[in-house]
């Protein structure tokens, strides 16, 4: 059900969206910045409903310090530049702070556990349903691509840009 409120969700905002655009009642650059958070606030709740239910059966990730680790989502393309159009895909980098392991009864490593939040997230918003789907998810950008990890520690991810990032990455 989550899944089909989040598509109804993005359709009502796109005809909103849409409708200013066609009646000229706001200008181009709005349009694509409206467009923009519509993927952010999509993106979001999938965060929020992918760690509700990885939390009920692995726990918390926590930091060294005892706070709640949160995954990353790096906005890639058109959409880290602010500039999605309507049938844009969205390209997605997912990133969590640390190593360690969730607090619960069956405690996972960080990097499995944001590994299949971020999975769950591309799935819940590029799975085609009855209700169409929320975005195309493209996750090559990813640091090394298809043959990387779906997540990496902020730390890979510093050493891949400096070792092996291209110009636009870094």
């Amino acid at each position: 059900t989550f899944m089909e409120e989040l598509r109804r969700f993005r359709r009502r905002q796109l005809v909103r969206i849409a409708w200013r655009d066609l009646a000229s009642l706001v200008d181009v650059e709005t349009i694509l910045r409206e467009l923009t958070l519509l993927a952010d606030v999509c993106i979001a709740a999938a965060c929020d409903h992918a760690s509700r239910g990885l939390q009920a059966r692995y726990g918390i990730p926590r930091g060294e310090d005892g706070r709640e680790l949160q995954l990353l989502v790096l906005g890639m393309g058109k959409l880290g530049g602010g500039e999605l159009n309507f049938s844009s895909d969205i390209d997605l980098v997912f990133l969590f702070p640390e190593h360690g392991e969730t607090d619960g009864g069956r405690p996972l490593e960080h990097e499995e556990y944001f590994s299949r939040l971020g999975r769950r997230v591309a799935q819940l918003l590029g799975t085609v349903t009855a209700e169409g789907f929320v975005y195309r998810v493209d996750l090559r950008l990813r640091p090394f691509g298809d043959s990387g990890p779906l997540v990496v520690s902020f730390d890979a991810f510093e050493d891949y840009l400096q070792q092996h990032g291209r110009d636009w990455e870094r």
